[in-house]
């Protein structure tokens, strides 16, 4: 973890004048909750390598450049088409560095923070994560520091259960339903993440959320309790992650039904 923890900070301190616009999303997340915001977590997430950004904050006060221009210097690059020079994705070593963004985002406001050579995706309910982050003062080991924004977890746990039945490989949803386990496992303010999951019952889409709890938690045999077990690995601190798993995901559906 240490060798992915030093590039994720080399990647910050590159952007850090942009930290304001972007949100921290996907695998990292977990990490940053465990590290930053629960602090006394015995057990680390497991993570992705690849450092993914929402994009989408208001961008009247941004620097000259843009972050391709920053990034151009330093950072490989990875064609998204090979008949194509752009649009392309950038990677430090291993680590890929991937943005995000709404299905409605307009194009000139990601030209003028991303400029147009960067690949941004278009993701499917992303709003969910965009209007409800909070910041988050995080720190490498040199003491350096730095404001970044991430979801706040109910919105995470929300988003996830959402959309990882769209995820296109088994090993997609599997990662996205542990890192919800997670969450709801170690998360050390469970009572206000449930009031505030709750809240998301006005919004249209909750019906799908719980179609999604339901059909995957709905015995301690489906698929949701077995990918938790299998993502999550052998565990010193729960018999049966399986039969925890299940738990409480169903504490999690009958609290909101």
């Amino acid at each position: 973890m240490h060798k992915a923890e030093t590039i994720f900070f080399q990647v910050l301190s590159d952007i850090r004048d942009y930290l304001h616009n972007l949100t921290l999303v996907g695998g990292w997340v977990p990490y940053i909750y465990a590290t930053y915001l629960w602090k006394d977590t015995e057990v680390m997430p497991l993570t992705t390598s690849d450092i993914d950004f929402g994009v989408g904050q208001p961008v009247e006060t941004i620097p000259p450049e843009t972050i391709y221009e920053i990034l151009l210097a330093g950072y490989g690059q990875r064609h998204i088409s090979m008949d194509r020079m752009f649009p392309v994705v950038f990677h430090l070593e291993n680590v890929e560095i991937h943005f995000l963004s709404t299905e409605d985002m307009p194009k000139r406001i990601i030209d003028k923070l991303m400029g147009r050579q960067i690949n941004v995706s278009k993701v499917e309910y992303f709003d969910v994560l965009l209007q409800n982050r909070v910041p988050i003062n995080v720190m490498d080991n040199k003491a350096n520091e730095y404001t970044i924004y991430i979801p706040k977890p109910s919105a995470y746990i929300y988003h996830k259960g959402l959309t990882f039945v769209t995820r296109e490989y088994e090993d997609a949803k599997a990662k996205d339903l542990h890192y919800m386990y997670y969450v709801l496992r170690f998360c050390q303010n469970l009572d206000e993440i449930l009031l505030e999951l709750k809240s998301f019952k006005k919004d249209k889409r909750f019906i799908r959320f719980m179609e999604n709890m339901n059909q995957y938690f709905e015995r301690i045999s489906s698929r949701g309790c077995l990918m938790v077990e299998k993502e999550n690995g052998p565990d010193d601190y729960v018999r049966s992650v399986r039969e925890d798993a299940f738990d409480r995901f169903q504490s999690l559906i009958k609290y909101l039904e």
